[in-house]
């Protein structure tokens, strides 16, 4: 990625030198997730207070054809769970000598998608992570958009979905998950933010189309893990990624409504063991909104997850601007057969825009995960709720 970065960088400079300035922008973010939770379920102890810090940078050259160059950086640091760090992880430990529990050779077995596995559940102090999660340059024209470098694919810069109660530590695909019982992805992004090169189609009556290639998805990011591996646990090992999608937005002026959706897919090919298989997953997402008043939304994202048993996942949330606050719900649901475990989450809060630099949002969050029990046929159940404010503070 490197050295892409710097190919580009004579020939932007130059043409900056005898045309124009580059302009550039800095920011940063700050988010605090805290809460009180009901932790009577003491195997995944709650975490009361979370993190992220993200520091930006961005510049781009804007030529007399038209067309733009840019390049864009993005730095995180995040205090996550520490058992479910980039997703990955367990919520249970079904050892594989158990006839109860999943097992492929006599080893656990872990969701080539779902990034969920059925034994190997991780007991490590919290500490801080970093990674520079994007990192690309993009030329934008009328033809099109072309972006090399690690950013996020097309399958997940399309999604559409409704909106979530807080937006780090939302129920579906969380940013921050201070329960560590998070199960719920909707977002087609198995390619995480590996190095790839994608093209989107310009804006036709609405649509546009877009594809990436990713030649390695197998990378350590915040968000998702994909490279992470368990003793005793079968590694479907991720290597490439094709992914394609399409994204429409529509603004019905009479009735003064905004229409989105998006349809994505993506197929990853899994290089071992044999007993996976390449994986294909789809997700459809839709979303209505009539600005400073309503928004309505729903997502569904369904994989066959490396051949050993679907995921599956929907979410639907709306929210209400009622004076100066916005009233939000949401719930999602999740059904992952490769380990036989399904789960529901449900939030309800409000959050406020204090100014161009402050957000809060108050809100209470539940969440229920139900596994398979060592040593017996039954299943049982882990519940966590709790009330939870989440400050953000942008630059």
């Amino acid at each position: 990625m490197r050295f892409l970065f710097l190919m580009f960088v004579p020939f932007w400079t130059l043409e900056a030198a005898s045309q124009g300035q580059v302009e550039t922008d800095f920011g940063a973010d700050l988010i605090v997730l805290t809460g009180v939770f009901d932790d009577s379920d003491t195997e995944i102890d709650a975490e009361p207070v979370l993190m992220e810090l993200s520091l930006t940078g961005d510049a781009e050259y804007l030529f007399d054809n038209g067309v733009e160059v840019s390049g864009h950086l993005t730095f995180r640091a995040q205090t996550d769970h520490p058992a479910r760090s980039g997703f990955a992880g367990a919520l249970l430990d079904c050892p594989p000598s158990d006839s109860n529990c999943r097992n492929i050779e006599g080893q656990g077995v872990r969701g080539a998608f779902s990034r969920l596995s059925s034994t190997g559940v991780r007991d490590e102090d919290q500490d801080i992570q970093g990674s520079l999660e994007l990192a690309y340059v993009m030329i934008d024209g009328s033809w099109g958009e072309l972006v090399v470098g690690r950013d996020q694919g097309v399958a997940q810069r399309f999604y559409e979905g409704g909106p979530t109660v807080f937006n780090a530590g939302r129920g579906t695909n969380p940013i921050l998950d201070p329960m560590g019982i998070a199960i719920s992805r909707t977002r087609n992004d198995i390619s995480s933010t590996a190095e790839k090169v994608s093209y989107v189609t310009p804006r036709l009556l609405g649509v546009r189309a877009g594809v990436s290639v990713t030649p390695d998805a197998s990378v350590e990011r915040l968000d998702l893990d994909t490279h992470t591996a368990t003793v005793g646990v079968l590694e479907p090992e991720i290597e490439g990624v094709v992914e394609a999608g399409l994204q429409a937005s529509r603004h019905l002026r009479d009735a003064d409504l905004r229409l989105r959706g998006s349809l994505t897919w993506s197929n990853t090919n899994l290089t071992s063991p044999a007993a996976y298989e390449d994986m294909n997953t789809f997700s459809v997402g839709v979303d209505v909104e009539r600005r400073d008043e309503f928004r309505l939304g729903a997502s569904l994202l369904t994989s066959d997850n490396g051949g050993q048993g679907d995921y599956q996942s929907a979410a639907i949330g709306g929210s209400y601007i009622y004076d100066a606050y916005e009233l939000k719900l949401s719930a999602d649901s999740t059904k992952d057969d490769t380990i036989n475990l399904d789960g529901w989450g449900v939030s309800v809060g409000a959050g406020r825009q204090i100014n161009d630099h402050l957000e809060l949002t108050l809100g209470y969050k539940a969440s229920e995960v139900t596994v398979p029990e060592a040593e017996t046929s039954t299943r049982r159940s882990i519940f966590k709720q709790g009330v939870l404010l989440e400050i953000s503070i942008r630059n």
